[in-house]
């Protein structure tokens, strides 16, 4: 029995040894930043100057601070700036660039985290505020006055927030699938069942890059967003491909959770300074929100929550869509932009 007694000791002391080894080793990859070869070709970028027509995109990247962008233009004319949500990247509203690039300057941007942007492990470089200005910065470096602004998900988030801090830079807002920060919030102060759909928020902020691995959740983003995407035909094998590379990095996806982490509270513990801008300021540049009444997070109560916090908001419900309208609704989408725009230059 002592013989027996000491092979397991060292066979427990062996494998505690290999865990901390293990341990050590998974610390040290969590801190090492994610890299960005600036030389490296965009492989979105060639796909959609190999498929498509018409003016070429290019890819480029705006420093501003202590962080880099990735951004993607094509055209001329008046700049309509595209931001994508979670977990996506600038390729996203590939589709409504498509059909915007022979008559508008169309940038797309791959947010701090996303795609081949810079992913900072500092959460406060993710606040709404830092990134509005960062935005803003990029604006003027584009050489616009003012901006037609598009966002899906997070990017709606964004861009209605964006419009709220600095409405004289915004010609008009057309949301995707998410209200505003403040009426986000406003919602889960009084509504439990919102609070309820929403819960899963607070299990993101949990995440790790090495949880993300350990559990699967690279793959999940692939076979819970892109996937059915791909078998229901609204995006080719090879974009799914493309998708499938790009949303995979466990690094990329956790700095991509900073978002939430940086902005938004436990839903039991929200405060006034919580709010971005401030809880009562209001969209006042022209304005709509698109949602699909089959998304399973975007309840039509944030549609009529985000109606009433503008002055001047629209509302387009897209019966069997889910999550991505742009995607599975791409030239009803398109119109809708246009539709603003025009209304905009009409008033």
């Amino acid at each position: 029995m002592g013989r027996t007694a000491q092979k397991l000791r060292r066979v427990a002391l062996f494998l505690i040894a290999g865990f901390l080894v293990l341990a050590f080793f998974a610390v040290i990859w969590m801190k090492i930043p994610v890299s960005v070869d600036v030389s490296e070709p965009d492989q979105a970028v060639m796909h959609s100057n190999m498929t498509g027509t018409g003016v070429p995109y290019s890819s480029s990247y705006f420093a501003y601070g202590d962080h880099t962008l990735h951004y993607v233009e094509a055209g001329e004319g008046e700049l309509i700036l595209f931001l994508h949500g979670f977990p996506s990247y600038w390729f996203s509203f590939i589709r409504q660039m498509d059909a915007l690039k022979q008559d508008y300057h169309v940038v797309a941007i791959d947010g701090l985290g996303a795609g081949k942007s810079d992913a900072p492990h500092d959460v406060d470089a993710y606040r709404l505020e830092n990134m509005a200005a960062h935005l803003n910065a990029l604006i003027d470096h584009l050489d616009a006055e003012k901006v037609h602004i598009v966002g899906h998900d997070w990017g709606s988030t964004f861009a209605f927030g964006f419009a709220q801090r600095y409405p004289d830079r915004v010609a008009s807002v057309t949301g995707l699938s998410a209200p505003p920060q403040n009426v986000l919030l406003g919602l889960m102060q009084r509504d439990s069942s919102l609070r309820q759909t929403s819960a899963y928020i607070d299990r993101l902020k949990q995440a790790n890059p090495l949880l993300i691995k350990a559990l699967g959740g690279d793959k999940r983003v692939w076979t819970g967003a892109y996937e059915p995407l791909v078998k229901k035909g609204f995006l080719t094998p090879e974009e799914g491909e493309l998708f499938r590379e790009a949303t995979g990095n466990p690094k990329r996806i956790d700095a991509h959770i900073n978002w939430y982490r940086a902005n938004i509270p436990s839903f039991g513990a929200i405060e006034d300074a919580d709010f971005w801008p401030d809880q009562k300021t209001r969209v006042t540049v022209p304005a709509q929100i698109i949602w699909g009444q089959d998304d399973r997070v975007f309840a039509k109560e944030y549609a009529e929550a985000t109606k009433a916090s503008s002055d001047d908001m629209q509302i387009l419900s897209l019966t069997d869509v889910g999550h991505w309208p742009h995607v599975e609704r791409t030239e009803t989408v398109t119109r809708a932009i246009k539709k603003l725009i025009s209304e905009r230059h009409q008033k």
